[in-house]
């Protein structure tokens, strides 16, 4: 029953998110240390999310992607670690897991920053968190 009423309201909430997204994805574009990918034209990405990547390689010393994340969120910009990006770690995978971690999985797991991008956030809030994320980007950048 919920999901009969809600269906309609699926189109606008998207492009909300998709806004909003691409709010965050013009700001943090710009920050060196950080990677933003750009889904292709041919793709209409619903954003339940918004991830950016830290480049450890772009970043000072003493920091690292979890430092950078809890600055962040001092700033009171929410912002987490991600989905699990390396699910066949889990208990439930025990006994069909591969021999060894996967490097990107590995990789995407330790570097992604997401952050909320949900219909009831509007445009103050985007530029807040990229003004938070720019902030903070400034001290953890090398």
């Amino acid at each position: 029953a919920m999901g009969r009423v809600m269906l309609p309201k699926i189109s606008e909430r998207v492009r909300v998110r998709q806004s909003n997204a691409a709010m965050l994805r013009a700001a943090l574009a710009q920050i060196p240390a950080l990677r933003v990918p750009m889904p292709g034209a041919e793709v209409s990405h619903a954003y339940y999310r918004f991830y950016a990547y830290v480049r450890p390689e772009r970043l000072a010393a003493g920091w690292t992607r979890d430092r950078t994340l809890a600055a962040i969120e001092a700033e009171g910009v929410p912002c987490f670690s991600g989905s699990c990006s390396e699910i066949y770690l889990e208990e439930a995978f025990a006994g069909v897991r591969p021999g060894e971690r996967f490097a990107t999985a590995r990789e995407l797991g330790e570097t992604s920053l997401a952050f909320l991008v949900h219909p009831t956030l509007g445009e103050r809030e985007m530029r807040d968190a990229a003004a938070a994320v720019g902030k903070v980007m400034k001290y953890a950048a090398a």
